[in-house]
């Protein structure tokens, strides 16, 4: 069987087989709803939010990659918003939290390169050393630093997520963008 350390000069020896109890809450198909502004050029506006996560090619114990890609939609129109999509790469340090990163394009063109932790039920990663990059067809104000925040309730049944995006541009500073509650499906 698997043998489970938490000793972090232990795990240097140690193939990386730790269990990722965090994927195992948020692998699957969510569906909620969000709240989206971004002042003074966004007002405020509310959307449907679909999020699917799964095991990316390659996925292995060494490779412990997921993707995900997200479709958010006017609440009352129906007309689609935005998507995205992306991969999340987890290097454990320790049972249950370690470092994370995720990469994301939009179809806009923007890629983002973010990088930060995770815990058990939890991430929060942001873009660093010029983590942002686009093609020269963007629009201004260009997008310069984004935070992606989520935090899971397994207390809850069904289980359900609070995922927030904070940005900033050239012209305004990191405020949050996004706020989703969203319910895993069976």
């Amino acid at each position: 069987g698997n043998v489970i350390v938490d000793d972090p000069i232990l795990l240097q020896a140690l193939p990386r087989q730790l269990p990722l109890k965090l994927m195992e809450y948020l692998e699957g198909t969510w569906v909620g709803e969000g709240l989206g502004e971004y002042p003074p050029h966004v007002p405020r506006f509310q959307y449907l939010q679909e999020l699917v996560i799964e095991k990316a090619v390659p996925h292995g114990p060494r490779e412990l990659t997921w993707s995900f890609r997200s479709t958010t939609w006017n609440k009352e129109t129906r007309e689609g918003l935005q998507s995205e999509q992306g991969y999340l790469r987890f290097h454990p340090s320790a049972i249950d939290h370690g470092r994370l990163e995720m990469t994301v394009t939009a179809p806009s063109g923007l890629c983002e390169v973010d990088e930060g932790t995770y815990t058990e039920d939890s991430f929060d990663v942001w873009t660093r050393y010029g983590g942002l990059t686009r093609p020269q067809s963007s629009k201004r104000p260009f997008v310069t630093e984004v935070r992606r925040w989520c935090e899971l309730r397994p207390q809850n049944h069904p289980l359900t997520m609070e995922y927030r995006v904070e940005m900033a541009t050239e012209r305004t500073p990191m405020q949050q963008h996004l706020l989703s509650r969203l319910t895993k499906q069976p």
